[in-house]
């Protein structure tokens, strides 16, 4: 079985930092893999490290900068890391959910993995969409906010556990 990773990189910024003009100053920026795509790479490596997985490839969005983030992946057990970019994105300042999702969906078709696991949202912005709506455009049964995901793939079903508002969990298939 191949998984695929969606990754981003997203903005940090010191805990001391000086505004120049309306924006943080560019010396107090950072970059760093999302948190919540970590926990979907360790996810992956976990289902290879079990037996299931055979190959953890992981996408991201992004120019020649995010090398670093690139190289998270691939040292958190990333078996190869996919990286799409292209220069007319250069002065976008934010991609929207729907050229992301189109951006990956190419990326998917081109993989063709078995399972697809994203993080739940984005550390800097906090959008939650692009996951969703990448499951929805490939027509792909998908899982928010999944806390846990059942090792024991049977008849191409995974069982998820879910976190749902209040603390509250649902398992679901």
């Amino acid at each position: 079985m191949k998984v695929l990773v969606t990754v981003a990189e997203v903005k940090t910024i010191s805990d001391e930092f000086e505004i120049e003009g309306a924006d943080i100053a560019d010396q107090y920026l950072g970059a760093d893999l999302n948190e919540w795509d970590d926990y979907a790479i360790e996810e992956a490596v976990q289902l290879q490290e079990d037996g299931i997985a055979d190959e953890v490839v992981t996408v991201t969005i992004g120019p020649e900068d995010c090398e670093q983030t690139i190289r998270q992946a691939l040292a958190k057990g990333a078996d190869r890391a996919v990286r799409v970019w292209d220069d007319a994105l250069e002065d976008v300042d934010l991609l929207d959910v729907g050229a992301k999702t189109e951006i990956l969906r190419a990326a998917v078709e081109e993989e063709d993995p078995d399972l697809v696991l994203t993080g739940v949202q984005a550390g800097d912005d906090s959008f939650a969409a692009t996951g969703v709506s990448l499951a929805e455009d490939l027509g792909f049964e998908w899982g928010a906010v999944v806390n846990h995901l059942e090792h024991d793939f049977d008849d191409d079903t995974a069982s998820v556990r879910r976190e749902l508002e209040g603390g509250v969990e649902e398992l679901t298939e």
